[in-house]
């Protein structure tokens, strides 16, 4: 059988077709395109989807089509029995995911009667899913094979008599499943239920006897703890009485002395009425006015010291006199530029030496200099004398009216006070209002007193005195602490000995009496023998059928691990010449020349990888159905070959191709290339 062509809505694909030829077709594509996808199509497109599995992982909901339209595909195949068929499955049901299924022959309409949803790819291939998956369908990182019952119905029906309903996995299974229910689980298994129960109703009868005597001594001790109880209770009732009465007294003290506080409040509260001392608000305004009193006196004598500076700034001032205009050189310059002017006037009258006519007038000016200037300095300080006198003045007066202001101010306050209160000067001011304001502090603390112990009165609940007894108690020695610790073991031991009582009656009950158990124990004995022999004869059926599985397993282990060493050793270039499989197919490989076979797991990835490659190939030589050429699908089954060993498997795998259809999905070009031109191979593009 071949794959032609493909059309998907699946996953990352969406309406994506591609045509497949025969032989060896490489499909290039890159991580992420969809490689992984499309063989979950064609697998799907075989042999469904389950709708069994859940999970984010499970095929149905991982592979839902990004666009979000409905899951669906056709596959057109080439089969050698059936001819040219074209498969559908679409989605009709959410729940059911291309559960729609239709076979028809390509290029018409008639369906294929042989084909159905379930039988699909079982009928085409000649194989069940689990063998296709194990042998020619290769996923990605999936190149080791896990042992599979259908797998192994397959191989056994291949090597011994052609059935395929027997598997050594199951039947195994199925044994053991038998033996340990009679014995393997020591909780569930029937031989040790059975002997427990036997052990359990032998002691159940000794049993019987020591719950009686349990049972009475537990009883005995409960009604002495519950005397004890009683008599602790009582004792922390007496506690109780006592407290009642002592909070009753305490009350009572409250009370008395609210009343008294509140009394002592009153008798001063009328004192101060009848002494008409004014409220303590007329009070504090007038102690600020004394206070402010004392600023103002401050105030005044600093305003009346300054007035006296000032008075005799300004008397010091007019007693220094006025400057005079001119200074004694001053008068000189005046006298003699006098002269020298009389002179000047006086010369054309007067016959005079020439040199002295000539420097006269030159005279007259030079000495009227200094004259204008000292006569300017004599009128500038005069300037400044008037000015310095106007000042001190005003500074005299203001310094006065500051002094008028204040006293005035004083006078007025010293009339509120007196007003306010009865007083003739400003001491017994001072005295009366201190001594009220005392007194009103006094009243405040009365009252506060008396509204503390009027609250804590009313914060005594009334005491409810039904069942006290009028006299006084005497409180027991022991505390209440000690009482209820002691009250609380006792009542613990109590439940205790009343629980051992009703145990022991309880199991009384359960044991039922001795010839009941006699009965039960000797049919117990009897199913115990049976299945002591029952657990014999599977165990002799087991190791039969292990010695048959082990017959079995030396004929076709051998034979798989040499066609797998066959292709090992085409992988390698010849390095490594022999395989050997266990029944769970994990593999060892031995090199060339070496006696000694290493596991799988110590080989680097890509031997890893090829070893499994090569088991793989021999699988489908050993089950696969040779009248039926099944496809062979590889999901970058050689991404992590080197390079040399990728050409071997390339030439391996086109090599086989002669004899199926090969599809190789890879995220590389070097395949490609590897093969390119060579007949028989096709390169796709996803």
């Amino acid at each position: 059988m071949r794959f032609n062509r493909m059309n998907a809505t699946f996953g990352v694909l969406q309406r994506r077709e591609l045509s497949f030829a025969p032989g060896l077709n490489i499909i290039e594509a890159p991580n992420e395109s969809g490689k992984s996808t499309l063989c979950a199509f064609l697998r799907a497109m075989l042999y469904g989807i389950s709708t069994r599995e859940r999970g984010a992982l499970a095929d149905k909901n991982r592979f839902q089509p990004w666009s979000g339209a409905p899951m669906r595909g056709t596959l057109d195949i080439e089969s050698e029995t059936l001819g040219a068929v074209t498969l559908r499955r679409d989605t009709v049901r959410p729940a059911s995911p291309m559960g729609h299924f239709s076979a028809v022959y390509t290029g018409t309409g008639d369906a294929v009667a042989a084909l159905n949803a379930t039988d699909c790819g079982e009928t085409l291939l000649g194989i069940p899913r689990e063998v296709y998956e194990r042998s020619a369908f290769i996923r990605q990182s999936g190149l080791a094979v896990d042992a599979n019952a259908e797998l192994e119905r397959r191989i056994a029906a291949l090597i011994t008599t052609g059935e395929e309903g027997v598997s050594y996995t199951e039947a195994a299974d199925a044994l053991r499943k038998q033996r340990n229910m009679r014995r393997a689980n020591a909780r569930s298994g029937r031989i040790p239920a059975l002997e427990r129960e036997i052990a359990a109703d032998s002691g159940a009868l000794d049993e019987l006897r020591s719950l009686q005597s349990e049972r009475a001594a537990a009883e005995q001790a409960a009604d002495e703890l519950r005397r004890q109880e009683a008599a602790l209770r009582d004792a922390l009732r007496t506690h109780e009485i006592a407290d009642v009465q002592e909070r009753y007294r305490a009350r009572e003290y409250a009370k008395r002395d609210a009343d008294a506080a509140e009394r002592r409040e009153r008798q001063f509260r009328a004192m101060l009425t009848e002494m008409r001392v004014p409220p303590r608000e007329v009070l504090a305004e007038n102690r600020l006015r004394i206070d402010a009193l004392d600023e103002l006196s401050s105030q005044l004598a600093d305003a009346e010291q300054a007035r006296s500076e000032a008075d005799a700034a300004l008397q010091a001032h007019r007693a220094a006199g006025k400057p005079p205009v001119l200074r004694l050189l001053g008068v000189l310059w005046a006298v003699l530029w006098v002269a020298l002017l009389a002179v000047c006037c006086a010369a054309p009258f007067v016959a005079l030496p020439p040199l002295i006519v000539k420097w006269l007038k030159p005279a007259v000016c030079a000495f009227a200099i200094p004259l204008a200037l000292e006569a300017n300095r004599g009128r500038r300080l005069r300037r400044a004398y008037t000015d310095r006198l106007n000042g001190l003045t005003a500074a005299a007066r203001e310094a006065e009216a500051l002094c008028a202001a204040l006293r005035g101010q004083r006078e007025r306050t010293l009339a509120q006070i007196y007003g306010d209160i009865p007083a003739g000067d400003e001491t017994s001011a001072r005295v009366y209002i201190t001594e009220n304001l005392d007194r009103r502090d006094t009243l405040s603390q009365l009252e506060r007193d008396a509204a503390e112990k009027r609250q804590a009165y009313e914060s005594c609940p009334p005491m409810n005195l039904k069942d006290i007894p009028a006299y006084p108690v005497t409180r027991p020695a022991q505390s209440p602490e000690a009482l209820r610790a002691e009250l609380e073991r006792v009542t613990e031991q109590r439940s205790a000995a009343r629980s051992r009582a009703d145990l022991a009656a309880g199991q009384l009950a359960a044991l039922g009496d001795a010839v009941a158990l006699e009965a039960s124990l000797e049919r117990k004995r009897e199913q115990l023998a049976e299945a002591r022999e029952e657990y014999d004869a599977l165990t002799l059926a087991a190791d039969a059928l292990d010695r048959a599985n082990t017959s079995l397993q030396n004929r076709f282990s051998p034979a798989l691990g040499k066609q797998a060493a066959a292709y090992f050793a085409a992988l390698t270039g010849g390095k490594y010449d022999a395989v050997a499989l266990d029944r769970a197919f994990h593999a060892l490989a031995a090199e060339r020349g070496e006696s000694v076979s290493r596991d799988a797991a110590l080989l680097s990835q890509g031997a890893g990888d090829q070893l499994y490659l090569a088991v793989r190939l021999a699988i489908c030589d050993t089950v696969l159905p040779t009248e039926i050429s099944v496809p062979l699908v590889l999901d970058d089954a050689l991404v992590n070959f080197d390079d040399t060993r990728c050409a071997a498997a390339l030439e391996l795998l086109a090599e086989l191709a002669r004899s199926r259809q090969i599809l190789l999905l890879t995220c590389q070009h070097r395949e490609a290339a590897q093969l390119a031109g060579r007949d028989n191979v096709s390169i796709l593009s996803l």
